[in-house]
């Protein structure tokens, strides 16, 4: 692992170590353990900085009881028991700063943690057949949740003439854009001034928008292996298969993770609004406070819409990412009821088993 594997003079500092992990690390009291970070994660073992880099597998009860939410993931910080012998032995997670998460694939409404103690995300967009701001708003949702600091990446800028018209339809974003032709190396030093020692930074984006040889170019060594993107759909196979926590040559710290396929959102109707403050103002001005914003009199969004105030493609992402929110809501309560009735039942057999063994 480029960068980590020579921790020689590193300290836990090097990886993101700070003050607040060491006071919720000393809330743990976990006699004969020590703190380490989580930096590349394999799915079945672990890569860990204590500081020196080691291998580590979750204890039992990590493994079989822990929620999977609540299972280390590249970023965390992690209590481990050393070993002579094998793979040292993560007994607890140190709460979490910050998280990166969204809904696992499919119907269930189960979370997924994509990266923890992130404090800066990259959202790459190519400049080819996969740039599509719907999909930058999804990442900028979840990103807002725990207020980690986006900025727009605008790769592969060599594949266009139009540089210009890309940036102009970011501006009311009102975030940093940073121009970049990872293959070239144009706009790294861009990147590195966004990310200070010591602060985590992650890169986000689909298959083949160029993450791999972004991270390449970062570290200053071919240490991600990368793949041509198809012409036809500009799809890029997932060169990056795990996920992984590097130190670059300037003391931040950057994640490489897999393409996002499908971002499916995990959060609250309420954290939308920090998204789309213009729809929620508008939403306020209303007439009537139960105002469902579709042809009641008074209503400030449809009189927006109607003198071009307010976006419509802006207003359609709202009610959009809204209605998957709210989706997302009965899911979990369906599943918390679920939940509750198993548990429910499960007492009621130990509670009978108890009482046949008094017999």
């Amino acid at each position: 692992m480029a960068h980590c594997c020579h921790t020689k003079g590193m300290d836990l500092a090097s990886f993101g170590w700070t003050e607040e992990f060491r006071q919720k690390w000393e809330a743990l009291q976990l006699v004969g353990a020590q703190p380490a970070r989580v930096v590349a994660d394999f799915g079945t073992s672990l890569k860990i900085a204590a500081p020196e880099v080691m291998a580590a597998e979750l204890s039992g009860k990590l493994a079989h009881y822990a929620d999977r939410q609540d299972v280390p993931k590249v970023g965390d910080w992690v209590a481990v028991m050393p070993s002579d012998t094998g793979p040292a032995i993560i007994e607890a997670v140190i709460p979490r700063r910050t998280e990166i998460a969204r809904k696992v694939a499919g119907k269930r409404a189960i979370k997924q943690i994509i990266a923890a103690n992130v404090d800066i995300a990259f959202v790459l967009l190519a400049l080819d057949n996969d740039f599509n701001i719907e999909r930058l708003k999804r990442f900028l949702y979840q990103l807002s949740i725990d207020a980690i600091s986006p900025v727009i990446v605008l790769n592969k800028a060599d594949k266009t003439n139009d540089v210009g018209g890309y940036i102009d339809s970011l501006r009311n974003f009102k975030l940093p854009v940073i121009v970049t032709t990872a293959i070239e190396g144009t706009g790294i030093a861009q990147i590195h001034a966004h990310i200070p020692a010591g602060k985590t930074a992650i890169l986000l984006g689909s298959s083949g928008v160029g993450k791999s040889t972004l991270t390449n170019q970062l570290l200053g060594v071919d240490e991600q292996a990368t793949q041509a993107v198809r012409e036809s759909d500009s799809t890029g196979v997932h060169t990056t298969v795990h996920r992984e926590l590097f130190v670059l040559p300037g003391g931040g710290l950057l994640i490489d993770a897999p393409g996002v396929r499908e971002l499916q959102l995990w959060g609250t109707e309420e954290d939308l609004v920090e998204n789309f403050d213009d729809v929620a103002e508008l939403a306020s001005q209303c007439k009537y406070s139960n105002c469902k914003h579709l042809h009641e009199e008074g209503c400030a969004i449809q009189a927006a819409l109607l003198d071009g105030t307010l976006n419509r493609s802006q207003y359609t992402s709202y009610l959009k990412m809204r209605q998957e929110l709210a989706s997302l809501k009965a899911k979990q309560i369906v599943r918390s009821q679920r939940s509750n009735q198993r548990s429910k039942k499960s007492l009621q057999r130990r509670n009978q088993d108890s009482m046949n063994d008094g017999w």
